[in-house]
């Protein structure tokens, strides 16, 4: 069972490869320029019987070198973030597709990125299986 915390160190991983500070604190004031923050803003499950369906919503936040002169470095940064997320995400041993866009949008100087993800996986619940059927007999 994929936990939340392996798909977070998927994605980050995936940014350092930038070499940028990524936050992991709420990012208020008092960080450097420029890094990331990622959060995860909606995660829904829907259960089943022994599986279940998770939905997430992730939110990329890139604070640039500059607040004020900023548009070609957001530019270029949303273009490799769009490159390195284009193939999902592989985490432990499984793959992740992006379920729609990746959206973006700069706001006050803040490049802001969103993405769905969405998959099934099975519980982790250990459930023991009943007996096995040794014969069966039916009348035709």
């Amino acid at each position: 069972m994929l936990k939340l915390e392996d798909i977070m160190t998927e994605i980050n991983t995936k940014l350092q490869s930038f070499g940028i500070e990524i936050n992991e604190n709420d990012v208020q004031e008092g960080f450097s320029r420029p890094s990331f923050f990622v959060k995860f803003d909606q995660v829904y499950r829907t259960q089943y019987k022994d599986s279940f369906l998770r939905e997430i919503m992730v939110l990329l936040y890139y604070f640039p070198n500059s607040r004020y002169k900023y548009q070609l470095e957001i530019m270029e940064m949303q273009q490799n973030i769009e490159e390195i997320l284009k193939d999902g995400l592989a985490v432990k041993d499984r793959h992740i597709h992006i379920s729609d866009d990746i959206e973006s949008e700069v706001v006050d100087g803040v490049l802001q990125m969103s993405f769905d993800l969405e998959f099934y996986d099975k519980t982790d619940e250990g459930e023991v299986p009943g007996p096995l059927m040794e014969e069966l007999y039916f009348n035709e």
